[in-house]
């Protein structure tokens, strides 16, 4: 039994283990808003919410979800939760240390969640210390990397042509404002021009909590500045984009993992850092270029230096001792295997 952020599209680590028990004689089950065409066939949908996801999540084996556990029926001592949660590290803090920032009831709901989840799965010792320590969780971490980020240790298949892609992909602010989003893309077309391709196009990724309103927003798309806000796996375009341009977001360490380029763009560091929630890390710490302006922007991306950037990524991967292999999702599958040994799952 899958979840994915409350039932919202066909994404993040859940969907790489799925597609991964495909052929592996399980009844799978994708608890979805809406009918989604991405799901393959041999995965069965049933609406969240409904009495009949109900029915599935009592009968299911085993759960897995990225999200704390809004809906659910009093889970069974024989059956098993998986939490892959939703992102391999994160720069914001998050629920006990920040449980002064959370609303209350999403305090309790964690701590319950917490109760019930069985497994834990991590990608670095950074993350078994933040789940031990400040998740609520007495259970078992399965330290042996992201699922969703295996992706990028895969051959990379490129189109000829020589067009380029550029992902800005924002995190969103609690007031829902976009004030400090980059908007003039095409002077970072021009800096990017000037380190070779002649074809740069940008795709923009607005935050789930703000994808809805991109039509309201004072963005300006056009055949080379393109809306992907509802694209449905952003690791997909994490992985064919050449940059990535974020601020706060969790995207970073996707592309940490990937060893790719990105660049923060963050006018509004002062601001948000006062208004919004304390870092587990410095910017300064992070290696990941920072600009405050456009100007600072430009220069990032012309003055761009290859080596040293490695240099840094691989300086931060000791520091946060990652267990990335591009394997996590096959041995996930084998714990699910595992726990089902001797049910004819296998």
């Amino acid at each position: 039994m899958f979840t994915s952020h409350h039932g919202n599209g066909f994404g993040d680590s859940p969907k790489y283990i799925a597609l991964a028990l495909l052929d592996k004689e399980f009844e799978l089950v994708w608890l979805v808003r809406q009918k989604n065409a991405a799901i393959p066939s041999g995965i069965r949908q049933v609406e969240y919410g409904t009495r009949k996801a109900l029915y599935e999540l009592a009968t299911a084996e085993i759960w897995i979800d990225n999200c704390r556990k809004r809906f659910y029926p009093p889970k069974k001592e024989t059956q098993v939760y998986i939490q892959t949660w939703h992102s391999p590290l994160r720069l914001k803090q998050i629920e006990r240390d920040a449980e002064q920032e959370l609303p209350s009831a999403y305090v309790i709901q964690a701590k319950q969640d917490a109760k019930m989840c069985d497994y834990m799965i991590s990608g670095s010792s950074f993350s078994t210390e933040l789940y031990r320590n400040s998740f609520w969780f007495k259970g078992e971490i399965l330290e042996v990397g992201t699922p969703r980020c295996d992706l990028f240790f895969q051959v990379q298949h490129r189109s000829k042509d020589r067009t380029r892609y550029v992902l800005y992909a924002p995190t969103f602010r609690e007031n829902s404002t976009t004030d400090a989003y980059l908007k003039d893309f095409e002077r970072v077309r021009k800096a990017l021009q000037r380190l070779g391709y002649s074809e740069w196009k940008v795709w923009v990724r607005l935050h789930p909590n703000l994808r809805q309103d991109t039509a309201t927003f004072d963005f300006t798309f056009s055949e080379n500045v393109i809306d992907m806000s509802d694209y449905p796996d952003i690791q997909e375009l994490l992985n064919q984009a050449d940059w990535l341009i974020t601020d706060y977001s969790s995207s970073m360490f996707d592309q940490l993992i990937a060893r790719k380029r990105c660049l923060l763009y963050v006018p509004d560091e002062v601001v948000y850092q006062r208004q919004e929630r304390s870092f587990y890390f410095k910017l300064d710490e992070l290696p990941f270029p920072k600009s405050r302006t456009i100007q600072e922007l430009e220069q990032a991306i012309v003055n761009w230096d290859e080596t040293a950037y490695q240099r840094d990524v691989a300086a931060f991967h000791t520091r946060v001792e990652t267990y990335e292999t591009g394997h996590a999702t096959e041995k996930i599958v084998q714990k699910i295997q595992e726990i089902c040994k001797g049910d004819n799952y296998a």
